[in-house]
């Protein structure tokens, strides 16, 4: 028999007392593996200002990259809809031996609200729960609230020492608001990657836009996860939400660079093959060239599989790759987010980014420069579409 740990959350970001909790659950013998599952859509918490999925998963496997007997797992970010932990556990059951045991791993508190969850009763049924005890709570008082629910629900019910850590991750999102820092409260790789990919910056523009629109996304991202590399999908939230930025800068509309943003990458990581019929479909025969055509098929996807019907989001996704002349606002923001978004690291990106903002055309000028650049060294043609681009931007 495999005693399977389950720990689940928003981890919004994952911290110190987090990564306690889980080492102390693995240390105490109760449990032979843990698996911790990030929420996709939380039913218990409002997601406008969640990060999103990609992120709080990423942040998670550093987290526990040193302890391999911990897994982090996508299936409630795959799931459609709610997260409700009887699915959770039912996905489980069907998955691993009748002899295997399947343990919710919690704090002791969650005693005091799991009559308000969806069917405790059922959850209780399926499995058994390993509860942390923390100094500074009442352990007479917890082993009572434990009997009851042994009592009401036949609950199986065992407890754990962990250590005591005043830490959440509000107390996180604050701190980074203040500008305060993270270190003691977060795994230092955690850390790093908040700040590579510039993760709770209170003034996002993506956080403007409407609450339906933000689920569409969230929706959008739970597809392009089975559809592209975990890179690459942070590549295109970080794009999303770097054009949504510059969108609200220059009065243009939020939702068509979040779109363009997300979806411009969308068809990359697809079979070649695949992505050469596709691309065939946008009907453009200079855009055919393997390192170009993902472009055109990405927009054929936007349109024909994730329902977008705005031209000028399918045009800024089709030329993100080369550009092309006269450029309208969202072109240039979509071609420059993708050069410039936080975790790139070419040269001389930082004069982009400060241009961006403040001139589009004049950063876009800058950015065509330096792919004019880099093509000369490396004995490449120019595209015709970046050449009129250019000659454009030049007045010619």
């Amino acid at each position: 028999m495999t005693r399977i740990g389950i720990i689940g959350g928003t981890f919004d970001p994952v911290h110190k007392g987090h990564v306690a909790l889980v080492e102390a659950a693995q240390a105490s013998g109760l449990v032979d593996r843990i698996f911790v599952l990030p929420a996709g859509i939380p039913p218990h918490k409002p997601t406008d200002r969640t990060a999103f999925a990609a992120y709080r998963y990423a942040m998670l496997q550093k987290a526990f990259e040193h302890l391999p007997e911990v897994i982090v797992s996508d299936l409630e970010i795959l799931r459609q809809g709610n997260s409700y932990t009887i699915d959770t556990l039912r996905v489980f059951r069907s998955s691993c031996s009748p002899a295997d045991e399947l343990v919710l791993i919690y704090g002791s508190d969650i005693l005091n609200e799991m009559h308000t969850w969806r069917q405790p009763e059922k959850i209780l049924q399926e499995a058994s729960l390993l509860l942390a005890i923390r100094g500074g709570e009442s352990i007479t008082k917890t082993k009572a609230q434990a009997e009851c629910m042994r009592r009401e629900y036949g609950a199986r019910i065992d407890f754990f020492d962990a250590p005591t850590i005043d830490l959440s991750s509000t107390m996180v999102r604050n701190a980074l608001a203040a500008g305060e820092s993270l270190t003691g409260m977060l795994p230092e790789k955690v850390i790093q990657f908040i700040y590579k990919h510039e993760i709770y910056r209170q003034d996002e523009a993506v956080w403007d836009l409407p609450a339906v629109f933000k689920q569409r996304l969230r929706e959008i991202e739970r597809e392009l996860w089975l559809m592209m590399t975990a890179k690459r999908l942070l590549h295109s939230l970080n794009v999303c939400r770097l054009a949504v930025d510059l969108a609200r800068i220059h009065n243009e509309s939020l939702e068509n660079a979040a779109l363009a943003g997300l979806l411009h990458d969308c068809a990359k990581d697809l079979p070649p093959d695949r992505v050469q019929r596709l691309a065939e479909r946008a009907g453009d025969p200079l855009l055919l060239a393997p390192p170009l055509a993902h472009g055109p098929a990405a927009m054929v996807l936007a349109r024909d599989h994730f329902g977008v019907t705005q031209p000028e989001v399918l045009r800024a996704i089709l030329y993100h790759t080369t550009g092309t002349a006269d450029m309208t606002p969202l072109d240039s923001i979509i071609f420059i987010a993708d050069k410039v978004e936080p975790a790139r690291t070419y040269q001389n990106l930082e004069e982009i980014r400060r241009l961006a903002p403040v001139d589009l055309s004049a950063a876009l000028k800058v950015c065509l420069a330096e792919i004019d650049i880099y093509l000369k060294r490396e004995n490449l043609d120019i595209h015709p579409y970046a050449q009129d681009a250019a000659n454009t931007l030049n007045g010619d």
